[in-house]
């Protein structure tokens, strides 16, 4: 282990803000966590947390402390990376930062091909916005991005850009489902469902709703995609959604989709991105022209 036990436990803590659930995370009793860092603050010679209602605060020693582990973590990865690099995909990691949208068919599809070619290669996936995909591309927290529309930054690399125009989505014996082509204006006081403010998608539809200068009867906000959709299958409510979101669900006939008349969300895309600034290991590379061998494949 290259991070001593007692620097990953204190991580723990900071992350969860609790000993009791930090030791459940990591199936060891809340003593042997409170220990190690009594450890670490003997080793230090400073406390590193205050006990609050609001759970463990870091001290002043305790974020210069955490700021060190995110630095050494960074180092860490890189290490890594440069070892990976010398290898011949025999073994490795590629960090991933998505929007969920991609996570229905496409990403998991192009996961389990590689994995099935290089069955040694580790994945981190963190499903998340599109703006803390950006950030942490840029911040080397991913190796490789997947966001909505991604604006043009000096410190990423824009590889690709899948074209993914918004849809409505209704359920098969919705009321809308014979048609083919509406405008925001077109749904009046139907019932809607959208995703939290930062997702992408969210933005698209703001935005086209206030180009149309017409207000949402918005029934539900979930910061789940897989939430909403299951919502659209089960009632009258629509939502909106890039394909890659319900392919399967639309195959099957289970959901209907309607093209949305906004120039804006008629462009949207699915956009790859790397940082501009650090070279990828030889496996997130090879991920990266599978991704983008896929796309091509569309």
């Amino acid at each position: 282990m290259i991070q001593s036990q007692a620097v990953v436990y204190f991580a723990e803590v900071v992350g969860t803000g609790s000993l009791r659930k930090a030791a459940e995370n990591l199936l060891i009793t809340p003593s042997a966590i409170s220990r190690q860092i009594a450890n670490l603050e003997g080793e230090l010679g400073a406390p590193l947390f205050n006990r609050s209602s609001r759970g463990m605060v870091l001290t002043d020693a305790g974020s210069a402390l955490l700021r060190f582990v995110e630095e050494s973590s960074t180092s860490i990865h890189k290490l890594r990376t440069t070892i990976d690099g010398l290898g011949n995909l025999s073994r490795g990691s590629v960090r991933l930062a998505v929007v969920e949208a991609t996570t229905s068919d496409f990403l998991p599809r192009v996961l389990a091909g590689f994995s099935h070619d290089h069955p040694n290669i580790h994945f981190d996936v963190q499903v998340c916005g599109t703006h803390e995909i950006a950030d942490h591309v840029s911040a080397d927290r991913a190796d490789i991005g997947l966001a909505f529309n991604v604006l043009g930054r000096d410190d990423l690399t824009l590889h690709s850009r899948m074209a993914q125009p918004l849809q409505i989505i209704c359920r098969a014996g919705h009321s809308l489902a014979g048609r083919t082509k509406m405008s925001m204006s077109d749904l009046g006081d139907t019932p809607v469902a959208l995703p939290a403010r930062s997702f992408g998608i969210r933005y698209l539809v703001d935005q086209a709703a206030a180009r149309a200068k017409c207000d949402l009867n918005i029934r539900y906000e979930a910061d789940s995609l897989q939430l909403i959709k299951s919502i659209a299958c089960a009632s009258d409510v629509i939502a909106f959604m890039p394909p890659l979101t319900f392919e399967s669900e639309r195959a099957a006939g289970i959901l209907h989709s309607i093209h949305l008349s906004d120039v804006a969300s008629e462009r949207s895309s699915v956009d790859v991105v790397t940082s501009r600034y650090r070279d990828l290991s030889s496996a997130a590379r090879a991920f990266l022209s599978r991704i983008l061998g896929a796309i091509k494949s569309l």
